[in-house]
């Protein structure tokens, strides 16, 4: 059971980055969507990405679109008259509008274009609908969001991100509060206030706000097993400014950064700069140590432990205390164990790096 559960994670990571450049590990379990871990590919490949625009023709209440509603988790419920399910389903989506619609949540019905439309204003008023549907364009939104079925849920967060498409109906309402727990606030795509410039960071304003949300905190507390390189000392980061780079064998992204990484490794290590890699631990290792070849590793890379508890997203436990969910993910750690910026761009790597260097430490501070 547990190899076929590695098998299905690394089939489900491996699509993801053959569509993008960097891989994505869902939020959610398994158990939260229709047909589990086979649901459709395309529906799992929208997750990570900025929500495709809905295309719409027709409404029965006000008007609105994902631009509209950034800053808010939005639900949008991919529905028809003629779908047995999606009627029964809407009494939870009326409640989950009356419990959270004061709370940042906005919910949307986009009905099927082909058919079905001309009943949907009487749905409206006969099952007291409490928010806007609108009829897709032509098919357009089921194309955009590589619908297969019905009732389809997605559900989009603050920064306008996709976290899950496919849900159950009664697992959308533990998706939504959990995005409402995040921060983000209600004013748009920022994901609050950062020390360096947003474009410093992969995915600038769209960057995942569990990344943000672990800056200006002491670093999670670092513990490998297996390492591929040297083994980073227990207090091998203590005092000194530390790069970590959260990688998978299975990310283009990662395979194709090494020659820079070890170039960034080789003129900042001598400035007493730590570099340290941690590996997705569902990956695998093997693969990992081929992928580095003779040249080796340009960096001790430790294998990140499984999560102590089953049943949750599939990451590691270092990756789930950095709010990681994309590979590679860059975190710079100060000399006072901080994190100062996750998610950071390579490209931005070196100058952070500089101006931590050039802070005093908290110790050098400090009233004799």
């Amino acid at each position: 059971m547990k190899n076929d559960h590695i098998a299905a994670l690394l089939l489900m990571v491996t699509i993801t980055v053959m569509i993008a450049p960097s891989s994505f590990a869902q939020d959610f379990p398994d158990d939260h969507f229709f047909s589990g871990a086979d649901r459709p590919a395309g529906l799992k490949s929208l997750e990570g990405k900025a929500a495709p625009p809905l295309a719409l023709d027709a409404w029965i209440g006000d008007e609105t679109s994902l631009e509209d509603l950034r800053g808010k988790v939005v639900v949008v419920d991919f529905w028809a008259t003629w779908c047995g399910p999606c009627m029964a389903a809407i009494p939870k989506n009326i409640e989950l509008v009356n419990k959270h619609g004061k709370d940042g949540l906005a919910f949307i019905g986009v009905h099927d274009s082909r058919n079905g439309w001309d009943t949907a204003d009487a749905v409206v008023r006969e099952k007291g609908i409490n928010y806007p549907v609108a009829r897709d364009a032509e098919g357009a939104s089921v194309k955009a969001y590589n619908l297969g079925f019905w009732p389809t849920y997605v559900v989009i967060d603050r920064q306008g991100v996709v976290r899950a498409a496919g849900l159950l109906p009664d697992k959308v309402g533990s998706v939504v509060e959990k995005l409402l727990a995040e921060p983000g606030g209600s004013g748009g795509g920022a994901v609050g206030k950062t020390e360096f410039p947003i474009d410093w960071y992969v995915g600038g304003s769209k960057r995942l706000p569990g990344l943000a949300r672990t800056e200006g905190r002491p670093a999670p507390e670092f513990e490998a097993k297996e390492w591929i390189g040297e083994p980073l000392e227990s207090d091998g980061m203590e005092g000194r400014v530390t790069v970590l780079r959260f990688v998978s064998p299975i990310s283009r992204r990662v395979r194709s950064a090494m020659p820079e990484w070890r170039s960034t490794t080789e003129s900042l290590a001598p400035q007493g700069v730590v570099f340290v890699g941690v590996c997705d631990p569902f990956a695998d290792w093997k693969r990992m140590r081929t992928m580095l070849g003779e040249a080796g590793p340009p960096f001790p890379i430790a294998r990140d432990l499984p999560p102590e508890a089953a049943g949750g997203p599939p990451l590691g436990r270092l990756a789930t205390a950095y709010g990681i969910r994309r590979w590679p993910t860059t975190v710079v750690i100060d000399r006072n164990g901080r994190v100062r910026a996750a998610g950071l761009d390579d490209a931005r790597v070196a100058e952070v790096v500089g101006r931590l260097l050039a802070e005093p430490t908290e110790a050098s501070t400090e009233d004799p």
